[in-house]
């Protein structure tokens, strides 16, 4: 019985969900670049790769946020909702122009998934990144052909760590929430899962703003993607 299996107790795993950044793939390279570019249009310092890695994680809006907040000097929560979306519309253009510039597939994932394929377990994405940046990047990398099912952060409106998202992916695949086990690298993720009600394993190299993804206490956590596979 691989990690992975064990987290549902013996009940036949079925279903898996993935996270997309900082889980299947590192995007940060192309977030920076796209986000730099956005800055330095509207005649801002750019903020730089380390930062930027630093601020993912949370959806693109909130990422914006905190780039005027450190090119403005001043706290997120007085980044007006206008400039916002300012950034935001020109970040949007710049990252569409360069999804998979930079972007690189993390270690073992495509080996996994084409285990779990073979296995004929259900794979979807769910992801607080648009739809439109997601399905391009799964078909750049060939993950589309594992989980042709995607739910984005604009499928719904609602997001993670919202549950809707995890409990409509299921409902996609045709599958039950108590055979279904969400894998990503944030506590959205975790909180996620748990209000769905499924177990939920976290890598421990993904995008958790700094904090380590240990303290949200996941039911599973891997240091590489392949571990969720062995036994």
């Amino acid at each position: 019985m691989t990690k992975l299996q064990s987290l549902l107790e013996g009940r036949e795993l079925k279903a898996i969900l993935f996270d997309l950044d900082g889980t299947l793939i590192d995007s940060v390279p192309d977030l920076a670049a796209a986000l730099d570019a956005s800055l330095e249009q509207l005649n801002y310092q750019p903020a730089g790769l380390a930062r930027t890695r630093s601020w993912v994680g949370n959806g693109a809006r909130k990422l914006v946020v905190r780039a005027l907040s450190f090119a403005l000097e001043i706290p997120e929560t007085s980044v007006s909702e206008e400039l916002t979306d300012k950034l935001l519309a020109v970040f949007f253009k710049h990252y569409g122009e360069q999804t998979c510039q930079q972007t690189t597939l993390y270690s073992g994932v495509f080996q996994a998934l084409s285990f779990w394929h073979e296995q004929g377990i259900k794979m979807a994405c769910v992801t607080n990144k648009p739809a439109r940046f997601s399905y391009p990047i799964l078909a750049h990398f060939g993950m589309d052909t594992f989980m042709p099912t995607l739910v984005g952060g604009d499928t719904l409106p609602v997001r993670k760590p919202d549950p809707a998202p995890l409990l409509l992916a299921c409902e996609q695949l045709g599958a039950d929430v108590k055979n279904t086990v969400m894998v990503g690298d944030s506590i959205n993720d975790v909180r996620a899962a748990r209000a769905a009600g499924m177990p939920v394993a976290c890598v421990s190299y993904g995008y958790n703003h700094g904090a380590p993804i240990s303290d949200a206490n996941p039911d599973l956590l891997v240091d590489h993607f392949l571990d969720l596979v062995r036994t």
